[in-house]
């Protein structure tokens, strides 16, 4: 019998020595980011850790440091009383530089000990990816040290009234430093940001009150609709982070002009691609402790709307951070207990507002939830990456009717909750799912929700279609009883997601029912990219891909699919034709309108007839088929969505030709 022994891995080679305290590092920048700690003036080391020669300047740091690096000895750290000592003889050695100088020399001591950490955590790393991330983090711990030894900040929080009340409390400056050399990247790391085709950090910008407001109006008019979980009545911009703002403005500005700039064409998305990688610096730097919910929660906010930002807007090479966003919203999450509810008030006996205050908390976190199921849901839509997040892990109840999420005050809260008909006790989202997948449940005794959890239902059903099409292709059998329970679910769902609403007069009704219409083709007609085992990166690869494998289908042996999906397929080609100014369409409607366009340019090239007739096309017109959809296209071509889709457009007429 013999026995083979795994082979022994061998440490990491560190040729760099450190000559103070002898760590040692694999590359030369470390051990000078290392030796930084060591270089601090006397004089402005306040607190020391006992058993090793980093210093601080706050006795939390201290702590945290000696929770990581010596956990066996953390019940050596000094007591409040000596703590207190250590403060006031350090006012003792400087005390003229103490008051007027002290918060900037905390700081500089603070990125010393981030570099020093960072450096010690970049040696365990051996992936290209980790090595990029660690090198992205270290960046901007050096733009942020560079800032500091300029005596200035890299931002200051905000004053700002909502837009909708009194702008006289307006701070009259929202600033970022405006010099260029607040965030240089050293150039070993410029260089691996080109050689990855990750766009290096801008300079800083300077953002003025009415550019702040401006940007948050729209965020609110164009885009909360379609992520509803930030609470407009109650908005406090002054409680928010930095990074949250940017991300509401990186998304506001992508449907409006830069009122600075004269409202200038195009300036608005020159704005909100300054505001993104502004955010992403920001949020890279810091580090979010998961026992600090409310801070958790606006972290997984900023994640939301950044990574939304960067993969539906910005397109292209900023789309590996929204990837690497998204990873890092899934894993705070988690680790913070976000997919469980909130617990309730602590005070038993609480006035009105009070009461509507919890609601509002209590209700965005859910919604916060809600969005980020969506999103995780819609990349394994587009691009084919596995999910990251069960629907069994969201222990939330359905989100409340927006008649009172969007209550104004307290009272018009108390009085709406009052009217609505409660037929029961509120039902968590995993059941729900379950209630609808079972064929003989009561869903008439389902309380009043909103739309936006049919939403997420719906989500979840298109995700079970794509796997039952992954199951078939791999093992060559068709589950026809699962096939079966999705279709009687989904056509249960529609009077939820769907409740009496024009979808081409409502911007909200046109997102959920647009959910639901690409829900029924995704059951009906599987993608040949998602078969075919094609996993993207990138939207723009999606589309292109798509494209390419559009003349690849054949109606003409396929009737029956055809006459399944061409309602479906008609209701899209009927929204794009009377959708005449998109200025609030969700970047993932449209592209789900181009997509039931290419299956409708595939029903005119197999001869199926009055295919694209609803909209003026005759059968068999392919040049009248791409004509049209340039012309609804071009209503979007504000966006970079609407420009890669008028050159997948000139793609597919190129392969019309015979």
């Amino acid at each position: 019998m013999s026995t083979t022994t795994a082979p022994r891995r061998e440490p990491p080679y560190r040729p760099f020595q450190c000559a103070i305290c002898h760590s040692r590092f694999s590359r030369g920048e470390n051990l000078k980011r290392h030796t930084a700690v060591h270089n601090q003036p006397q004089e402005r080391r306040i607190l020391l850790c006992p058993l090793c020669p980093v210093t601080f300047s706050r006795a939390d740091l201290r702590h945290r440091h000696m929770k990581r690096k010596h956990p066996q000895h953390e019940s050596q750290q000094p007591s409040k009383s000596q703590r207190h000592s250590n403060v006031n003889e350090a006012r003792q050695i400087w005390p003229e530089q103490t008051e007027e100088r002290g918060s900037s020399q905390e700081a500089e001591i603070q990125t010393a000990d981030l570099h020093c950490s960072l450096s010690s955590m970049g040696e365990g790393l051996n992936s290209a990816d980790d090595s990029l991330a660690i090198d992205l983090i270290i960046q901007n711990a050096t733009s942020l040290e560079q800032n500091l030894l300029l005596g200035t900040t890299l931002f200051d929080r905000p004053q700002i009234s909502h837009p909708r009340f009194d702008s006289s409390a307006v701070s009259p400056h929202f600033t970022y430093q405006s010099s260029p050399t607040n965030i240089n990247a050293t150039p070993d790391i410029s260089d691996t940001l080109l050689v990855t085709g990750l766009t290096p950090p801008q300079e800083a910008i300077s953002l003025s009150p009415i550019q702040i407001n401006r940007g948050c109006d729209l965020f609110f008019t164009h885009v909360s609709p379609f992520i509803p979980f930030l609470h407009r009545p109650t908005f406090d911009a002054t409680q928010l982070p930095a990074q949250l703002i940017l991300g509401m403005l990186s998304l506001g500005y992508q449907y409006g002009e830069d009122p600075d700039n004269g409202h200038m064409e195009g300036s608005g998305v020159s704005l909100s691609s300054r505001c993104f990688h502004q955010a992403r610096v920001l949020i890279a730097s810091e580090e979010t402790d998961t026992s600090d919910f409310s801070s958790s929660i606006t972290t997984v906010q900023s994640y939301l709307l950044l990574q939304i930002c960067a993969m539906m807007y910005l397109c292209g090479t900023d789309s590996a951070y929204g990837l690497k966003m998204h990873s890092n919203m899934i894993s705070l999450a988690r680790a913070s207990g976000m997919m469980q509810p909130e617990p309730p008030g602590s005070s038993a006996a609480q006035d009105l507002d009070s009461l509507w205050q919890d609601f509002v908390k209590a209700e965005s976190h859910k919604r916060t939830s809600f969005a980020v199921h969506q999103i995780d849901a819609l990349w394994y839509q587009f691009l084919s990456v596995p999910r990251s997040i069960s629907h069994l892990e969201i222990k939330h109840e359905l989100p409340c009717p927006d008649s009172q999420w969007s209550a104004a005050s307290s009272a018009e809260w108390a009085h709406r909750r009052l009217l609505v008909n409660n037929s029961g006790p509120s039902v968590r989202y995993a059941d729900a799912v379950r209630l609808f997948l079972s064929s003989d449940s009561d869903l008439a005794a389902i309380p009043a929700f909103d739309p936006y959890g049919a939403i997420n239902i719906a989500q979840f059903l298109i995700s079970s279609a794509r796997e039952i099409s992954g199951w078939s292709t791999m093992t060559g059998m068709l589950s026809m009883e699962r096939f079966g329970c999705l279709k009687t679910s989904l056509a249960t769902l529609l009077s939820f997601i769907y409740p009496e609403v024009d979808a081409a007069g409502s911007t909200h009704a046109a997102v959920y029912m647009a959910t639901w219409q690409t829900a029924m083709l995704e059951l009906q007609l599987w993608s040949p990219s998602h078969t075919g085992g094609i996993v993207g990166g990138t939207l723009d690869a999606m589309l292109h891909q798509s494209t390419a494998l559009a003349p690849s289908y054949d109606f003409s042996s396929d009737l029956d699919t055809a006459k399944a999906i061409e309602p479906h397929v008609q209701w899209f080609l009927r929204y794009l034709d009377e959708t005449l100014i998109p200025d609030a369409e969700a970047p993932w409607v449209t592209l789900y309108a181009y997509k039931a366009f290419l299956n409708a340019w595939q029903l005119v090239r197999g001869g199926v007839p009055g295919a694209m007739q609803v909209v003026g096309v005759a059968d068999g017109d392919l040049d009248g088929a791409t004509s049209w959809a340039r012309m609804v296209f071009d209503r979007r071509r504000h966006w970079k969505l609407g420009q890669l889709i008028i050159s997948c457009l000139d793609t597919l007429e190129s392969s019309s030709v015979p």
